[in-house]
C-alpha cells in the first residue's frame, strides 16, 4: 500500500551574496534605486522577526469578533567580516576622519533599499534546476552601531572579528506591489531566466522592483 500523492517542486536556498545598498528615489515617473553600492564581506542575515502585534476583539460570545494587525516592523541583524564604505558611510552613517584613515560615528541612521541574493535549487519532475532567490527590503536602516568582539591570538589560532549590525525594516509607499507596501519581498528566477538575471547583474548592478522585467519573463507576481 502507498499513497499516490503529487507533490510540488522541492526547493532549497542557501548562501548570501550580492548585497546591494542604495537610496530609493521617487522623484521620477516611477521609483528607482540610485547610488547602488556592492557590499563586501557579508557573513549572514539574521532572522528578521515581525514585531507587529495582532489584536483580537471579542463581542457577544465570540472571542475574535474582529482582529487587527499593526504595521509590519521587521527587526534582526546583519553580520559582516568587514565594514567597508558601503556599510560604514551608508548603512551606519559614518563620516571619514580628517586623515581619511578611519570613520567617525555620527549616530545618524538613514533608510536604504537593500537587496541580497540566495542561491537556489529545485527538483522537478524532469530534473534539477538552479536559480536565485532575490530578497529586497525597501526601507531598512541600522538601529545601533556595529558590535564586535576580539580575542587574544594563541597557539590554537583565533577567529576573525565579525561585526554585527542591528537593523529594522518597514514598508515604503514608494515600493508597492499589488496595492501593498511590503517590508520585504522575495523574487525567484530559475533556469534560463536565472542566467539572464546573472547577465543583467554582471552588466550593471540593479535592484529588483515589482515591475522589473527579466528578458525571458517577469518576476515579482
Amino acid at each position: 500500500m502507498a499513497l499516490n500523492l503529487t507533490y510540488g517542486d522541492r526547493k532549497i536556498f542557501w548562501g548570501n551574496e550580492g548585497l546591494l545598498v542604495a537610496k530609493l528615489d521617487a522623484t521620477g515617473a516611477s521609483p528607482t534605486a540610485t547610488g547602488i553600492k556592492l557590499v563586501t564581506g557579508l557573513v549572514s542575515v539574521g532572522e528578521m522577526e515581525d514585531q507587529a502585534e495582532t489584536s483580537n476583539f471579542p463581542a457577544d460570545d465570540i472571542s475574535n469578533h474582529g482582529s487587527k494587525k499593526g504595521a509590519t516592523l521587521l527587526q534582526g541583524e546583519m553580520v559582516f567580516m568587514q565594514t567597508d564604505e558601503a556599510v560604514a558611510e551608508m548603512l551606519l552613517g559614518h563620516v571619514k576622519s580628517e586623515n581619511g584613515l578611519g570613520y567617525v560615528q555620527t549616530g545618524n541612521y538613514s533608510d536604504f533599499i537593500i537587496q541580497y541574493v540566495n542561491k537556489a535549487r529545485k527538483k522537478t519532475a524532469t530534473g534539477v534546476v538552479d536559480g536565485y532567490k532575490i530578497n529586497v527590503y525597501p526601507s531598512l536602516k541600522a538601529t545601533a552601531e556595529a558590535g564586535f568582539e576580539s580575542e587574544t591570538d594563541s597557539s590554537d589560532g583565533v577567529d576573525p572579528i565579525q561585526y554585527t549590525v542591528p537593523v529594522e525594516a518597514t514598508g515604503s509607499a514608494n515600493y508597492r506591489s499589488q496595492g501593498k507596501t511590503p517590508a520585504v519581498i522575495s523574487y525567484e528566477v530559475w533556469g534560463e531566466q536565472a542566467v539572464e538575471f546573472e547577465n543583467m547583474m554582471n552588466a550593471g548592478l540593479f535592484i529588483m522592483f515589482p515591475n522589473t522585467v527579466i528578458p525571458t519573463g517577469t518576476t515579482g507576481e
